[in-house]
């Protein structure tokens, strides 16, 4: 190589080495003997590289992943090239290595491109792509990636780690009342309390938007991550702030990273249903539970398809007269292989799923056919109540289905009464409230279900339109206890009630000293055991046609 190109190679702004192939008797490449290395070829590749001969004698402590014979050999014989990227310790650059042959002078040049400045770009753009603006924490795509290194490593190591999934309780309910800034500054409040977890062996995310991520790795016991999620839940309770959580270990549930996570989402749903504000660890009864639930939810599925349901009617009666006040209409359903499965079960089911609606409108559509069917055949003058989920009243088109229905069949809207339960009241009170005054001035009755049942009772009776207060069997049945604790709470409440001019109705009255008790405290109507069971249609349609041996009591 003459010296002039020397001098040219040399002022190259790129780290650059010439060798020459070094071939064996059989005409085998067996090394490559270093014919020329510049300057920035140097400074890259520090001093342990500047007496090295050949390729093969590049320093193993530097360059050891980088393969430049076999590079070399590729490159003479015009095979596909490795795509190397080598990090200079000396210059802190990144650099990508590229090779040509040089036929005519059998010589292969080795050429270092700085791709620091795309390296900083693309770290910043993925950086970017796994954070979550608001809170600065990693977000899920970054979850992701971590979780699936800290699994692996930890499949290798022989180590347990733990994976805790937090979500904020009612978070909906903030960004409805107070606005979204308000509910953003709950997510930052949340966000900055786990932050001061933050150890080499704690990695925080945000999940999703109300959802965090906590991934505890590197423990010797699972008696470490009842330590750690105890500390956490502490800090927020210290806060004020209510957060539900699920927890899974590895490998003490699974090795399985997407079982890891499914399990741990079981958990927290099993914190959400059983009252928000604690945190549970996953057990294997929650999977049973689960499937269990998807098959009576498939099961609710082909019951609606093939009309599986059936209306029973519990009838209602004056508690002085004795007279009949109606009936409420209560949905059944029969399982061929399940057997009766009570509404308790398949309701929440329903709500939680959506299926209530298309069940709530077959409910609507068959009892105001059977009123009608009533007025015809035995000139039925009573009340029919049905029972309305929060989930139905909520819907746009919900008043619009009813009337539709009333119309359908020529009913009289005095003769129906909608029951509702306090939970109709969680979401949008001012909507719900419109939509039932709605329903009042249309000559519908409004009844309140379940009443005592929930904390704030008192405060709703104040702002909804009712007509009827249903007082919850809980109280009837200890009405008669001998500390009078029920009875006078019971009386209270009926004396309340009728000083605002509603009417009451006592639930689940199953003997004969509950009746005189109510009676005696001027409530208007029962309902129970005692006076009348839920009836199928059949037996309905004989009582009133009046056979009085079609009632069934206890």
């Amino acid at each position: 190589m003459s010296l002039d190109l020397g001098i040219i190679i040399n002022n190259i702004a790129a780290p650059i080495v010439v060798g020459a192939p070094v071939r064996d008797s059989d005409n085998k490449i067996v090394d490559f003997k270093i014919r020329f290395i510049n300057d920035d070829f140097k400074a890259a590749a520090g001093h342990v590289l500047q007496d090295s001969k050949t390729f093969n004698g590049f320093s193993p402590r530097i360059v050891s992943s980088v393969p430049w014979f076999q590079m070399a050999v590729n490159t003479v014989e015009g095979k596909q090239l490795y795509n190397e990227t080598y990090f200079s310790p000396s210059t802190k650059c990144y650099y990508n290595i590229k090779m040509n042959y040089v036929k005519e002078e059998d010589l292969v040049v080795v050429t270092f491109i700085d791709i620091t400045s795309e390296r900083e770009y693309q770290k910043r753009l993925k950086e970017s792509l796994i954070t979550d603006t608001l809170t600065g924490l990693q977000n899920r795509h970054g979850f992701i990636e971590t979780f699936d290194y800290i699994a692996d490593t930890s499949r290798f190591e022989n180590k347990i780690f733990a994976l805790l999934i937090i979500d904020i309780d009612d978070l909906k309910n903030v960004n409805d009342s107070a606005g979204v800034p308000e509910g953003d500054n709950l997510i930052i409040g949340v966000s900055n309390i786990l932050k001061r977890f933050y150890r080499d062996n704690i990695h925080i995310f945000r999940y999703g938007d109300d959802e965090f991520a906590i991934i505890i790795s590197n423990l010797d016991s699972v008696d470490s991550v009842s330590t750690f999620t105890d500390t956490i839940y502490e800090a927020f309770q210290f806060e004020n702030i209510s957060i539900s959580g699920g927890i899974s270990i590895f490998k003490e549930h699974s090795e399985q990273k997407n079982e890891l996570i499914r399990f741990a989402n079981m958990a927290l749903h099993h914190s959400k249903k059983n009252g928000k504000n604690i945190f549970t660890t996953f057990d294997f009864d929650m999977q049973r539970v689960l499937i269990q639930h998807l098959t009576l939810q498939t099961k609710l599925t082909s019951a609606i398809l093939d009309s599986n349901f059936v209306m029973y009617y519990q009838p209602q009666f004056d508690i002085k007269t004795k007279e009949l006040r109606g009936f409420e209409a209560l949905i059944r359903w029969e399982d061929s292989e399940l057997g009766n499965i009570p509404p308790s079960v398949f309701i929440p089911l329903a709500e939680e799923t959506g299926l209530i609606l298309p069940i709530g409108n077959w409910v609507l559509e068959s009892t105001i056919r059977t009123l009608k069917n009533w007025q015809d055949k035995f000139n039925f003058k009573g009340i029919v109540s049905i029972n309305v989920s929060p989930v139905q009243l909520k819907q746009e088109n919900f008043l619009e289905n009813l009337f539709a229905i009333l119309e359908k069949y020529k009913v009289d809207p005095n003769y129906l009464e909608i029951e509702i339960t306090e939970g109709i009241m969680i979401n949008n009170m001012r909507a719900t409230i419109d939509k039932l005054q709605v329903l009042r001035s249309m000559g519908l009755k409004v009844s309140l279900d379940d009443f005592g049942t929930g904390y704030s009772s008192l405060s709703y009776l104040q702002k909804l339109p009712l007509n009827t207060l249903k007082i919850d069997k809980s109280f009837i049945s200890n009405i008669t206890s001998n500390d009078g604790v029920q009875a006078n709470i019971t009386s209270s409440i009926i004396k309340m009630v009728d000083n605002m001019g509603l009417e009451t109705i006592a639930e689940g009255v199953e003997n004969e000293d509950q009746l005189h008790l109510l009676k005696d405290f001027n409530c208007n109507i029962v309902q129970g055991f005692h006076s009348g069971k839920p009836m199928p249609l059949e037996l309905c349609n004989e009582f009133l046609a009046g056979d009085m041996s079609a009632l069934i009591t206890i």
